[in-house]
């Protein structure tokens, strides 16, 4: 990241842009990841969650990089080991399969293997320890039940209706932006655990709004503005960089620590050696308005931060029965087992793309092929599994792939709007479109031969 610019979206190391090397690590991931499986018990011993951990103002972390790194890699060793002994492979695919979600599988999978600087054995252990954490702290639970399931949690919809934390626009690549209002936390507002659901929830939100190819990173704003020590919660914070760096890898653009008071220098020098250097690398100071800009169109940034984006953040209420599709238990069968028919055909193409040559057209399209059509079926399958939230109230998910985002103006005395909508090629639409082309050309190919 360079200072005082905006950083472009990648060009390598990502889905459609890897170099021959990298594809070959990816393959490589896969194989591991796979033979893992297949040589793990089906069932497990029965997984429990970790313990919780004892040190909330990060006295254990090393300072340190170098022991941080490789605390981090026995760790996760060890959590790879538990997911396989205590799930077993059958919870440990369906755990999989549930965070892979609309996502491109390989897009998952390149995101541990970058964290993990390309290390394959690193990479498929720091996937791993996730999933184990993912089970046992119950995130498919938590997002499958939306804020209607979880409103009854001390302090979460609270945390919600105050505007605490938002995602709204887009930066200048066209990542969106997560604004952190950071006066507006209260410690004893909500429980512990509500606290560290409503980051997980907020997390699979935002997963819900990356519109386009490409897109697959945050922009966050943590507006300072206000802040004094009553707003300290070093076990938020510091369960947040955990996510960012162990669960959600990759998936943090730039951290934009906005107008932040002299008080917050004495905090910045304790909690910075405490931070993943990835994450800390990422983090920027800003002071201005000229300093957001750099990174966010004038017009995208909301007014209280110094845009023109006349954008409030307003709580939709819970809609009574808007989570109706979940009580349709033959709906849920039937949309899993066309998803659960497509995942197999996904899998056998990736272990004959393993097995195929490098450069293996046919390999290569069957296996593009089943992740269109497995994306594009989640989209069937997503309402019976996830709960409704203010991003769908909002309209900002359509439900197909696509995502929309209002930038209200004043002009004169009327208030126009621009809209902008994303992820047209990511669409269910376009996907199954894209699909149908394949399906000719393999069809094409087979007659040719």
């Amino acid at each position: 990241m360079v200072a005082g610019q905006a950083n472009p979206l990648p060009t390598d190391g990502v889905v459609g842009k890897l170099t021959p090397e990298q594809t070959e690590k990816l393959k490589e991931f896969w194989k591991e990841l796979l033979r893992l499986v297949d040589e793990a018990p089906k069932e497990g011993s029965g997984g429990s969650a970790p313990p919780p951990s004892d040190d909330q103002s990060g006295d254990k972390i090393p300072k340190d990089d170098n022991a941080k790194e490789r605390m981090k890699a026995e760790q996760e060793k060890r959590d790879a080991m538990a997911a396989f002994t205590e799930y077993g492979s059958t919870k440990f695919m369906a755990c999989f399969w549930r965070f892979i979600a609309m996502d491109d599988p390989d897009n998952i999978a390149l995101r541990f293997l970058r964290a993990r600087k390309w290390s394959v054995s690193a990479g498929v252990a720091m996937l791993c320890a996730c999933l184990r954490w993912r089970m046992s702290s119950d995130v498919e639970d938590i997002f499958e039940k939306g804020e209607e399931g979880m409103r009854n949690a001390e302090g979460f919809i609270k945390q919600m209706q105050i505007g605490k934390t938002y995602t709204q626009g887009t930066d200048r690549y066209g990542r969106p932006i997560v604004y952190i209002h950071v006066a507006k936390h209260r410690t004893f507002d909500q429980s512990p655990v509500a606290l560290e659901q409503f980051v997980i929830f907020q997390m699979e939100s935002v997963r819900c709004l990356f519109g386009g190819v490409g897109i697959d990173k945050v922009t966050m704003v943590f507006d300072m503005t206000g802040f004094g020590v009553r707003n300290m919660d070093w076990r938020c914070i510091l369960f947040i960089v955990k996510c960012l760096e162990a669960y959600y890898p990759e998936s943090l653009n730039v951290m934009l620590i906005h107008n932040a008071p002299w008080v917050f220098q004495g905090i910045w020098k304790l909690l910075a050696p405490m931070l993943d250097p990835v994450v800390r690398n990422k983090v920027e100071m800003t002071k201005n308005t000229e300093d957001l800009v750099v990174h966010i169109p004038k017009h995208h940034l909301v007014k209280p931060l110094g845009g023109t984006s006349e954008w409030k953040w307003e709580y939709p209420e819970i809609i009574p029965g808007e989570n109706a599709p979940q009580k349709d238990k033959e709906g849920r069968r039937a949309a899993q087992k066309d998803r659960d028919a497509l995942l197999a055909a996904y899998e056998k193409a990736t272990r004959d793309w393993i097995k195929a040559a490098p450069g293996d057209a046919k390999a290569d399209k069957k296996r593009k092929l089943a992740v269109l059509e497995m994306r594009a079926q989640y989209f069937v399958l997503d309402p019976f599994i996830r709960g409704r939230g203010a991003y769908h109230r909002n309209g900002n998910i359509v439900g197909n792939g696509l995502v929309v985002f209002e930038y209200p103006n004043g002009s004169g005395d009327k208030l126009e709007s621009e809209w902008d909508v994303r992820g047209y090629d990511m669409s269910r639409e376009y996907m199954l479109a894209q699909a149908a082309d394949m399906r000719k050309e393999l069809k094409m190919s087979a007659k040719a031969k």
